[in-house]
């Protein structure tokens, strides 16, 4: 029992401070930029990594402080009853960026400067939207999504624009959209209850428990679909294609399996462990 309990705070710990957000974003971006055939530039690895983590860092927080300490989930309440501690680790991290940006070639600038006005877009439709407007917080996921994808697949790019392939660029942008959509309609499905006792709207509010597994499954096959084709037609590597299968094989057995995956919030932990796979393929990366 005592091994149960130690197992399930490492979980909530990890689940609550988006560690393995941080790490995943790290190798998804070293392997974009294999995929790419782009030397990687370990600095703006690392600031794209700790960037991630203060986005999410911030939006736990947000939350948790407008639902208070009566939040249903850990993470909000886990920010809410920490707040000072977690705003010195944000502001930490902010000045950490502020540092490492004297290290990021000046081609980065405009590009970074579009994905702080889109981070910013996200918050504000979020939190500071007229009740008018409202109905734009039902599609947080969908922005959320082509963001992340945007931060991944894209920034390899900046400043090797004479490598890119725009077949093979396609395919994976797509491919990968539809994995983050897929992984965020996954998330919204189990925190619906939860969402809906601390009045937070999501897209799982338009739709039943039925409808919204069904999208699911449609986000992961399209996504599947779109990965056998272009590997077929050689726009994607083996590497590549066990790296994006295995995403959306471990997004079909959490779909599959809830009461398992529902358990501890299993299904936040393997949701976001799913960025970090291609850790297990660098060796074998040319």
């Amino acid at each position: 029992m005592k091994r149960f309990y130690s197992y399930q705070s490492i979980l909530n710990f990890i689940n609550t401070y988006s560690i393995l957000v941080a790490i995943g974003s790290l190798s998804s971006y070293l392997f974009f930029s294999n995929l790419f055939d782009i030397k990687p530039n370990y600095v703006l690895a690392l600031g794209l990594s700790l960037s991630l983590w203060i986005i999410y860092t911030l939006d736990h927080l947000l939350d948790g402080l407008s639902i208070g300490k009566e939040a249903s989930s850990i993470r909000h309440r886990e920010h809410f009853l920490k707040h000072k501690q977690i705003i010195r680790w944000i502001l930490s991290g902010l000045i950490i960026l502020i540092g490492l940006s004297f290290w990021v070639p000046q081609v980065y600038y405009g590009y970074v400067l579009f994905l702080c006005i889109l981070t910013l877009l996200h918050f504000c439709i979020n939190y500071f939207l007229s009740r008018k407007y409202t109905f734009l917080r039902y599609l947080k996921e969908i922005f959320v999504a082509l963001v992340v994808t945007i931060g991944f697949v894209i920034t390899p790019l900046i400043g090797n624009e004479e490598s890119l392939n725009l077949t093979q660029l396609i395919y994976i942008f797509i491919i990968f959209y539809f994995i983050n959509l897929s992984n965020l309609l996954i998330f919204s499905f189990f925190d619906r209850d939860r969402d809906h006792r601390d009045k937070m709207l999501t897209i799982a509010h338009l739709y039943s428990y039925s409808k919204l597994r069904r999208l699911i499954y449609l986000g992961i096959g399209i996504s599947m679909i779109i990965l056998v084709i272009g590997y077929i037609n050689s726009h994607l590597t083996s590497i590549s294609f066990f790296v994006f299968a295995s995403m959306q094989l471990t997004l079909l057995f959490i779909t599959c399996f809830p009461s398992y995956f529902k358990f501890i919030d299993r299904y936040r932990f393997f949701g976001d462990l799913i960025y970090s796979y291609p850790i297990v393929v660098f060796p074998f990366l040319g």
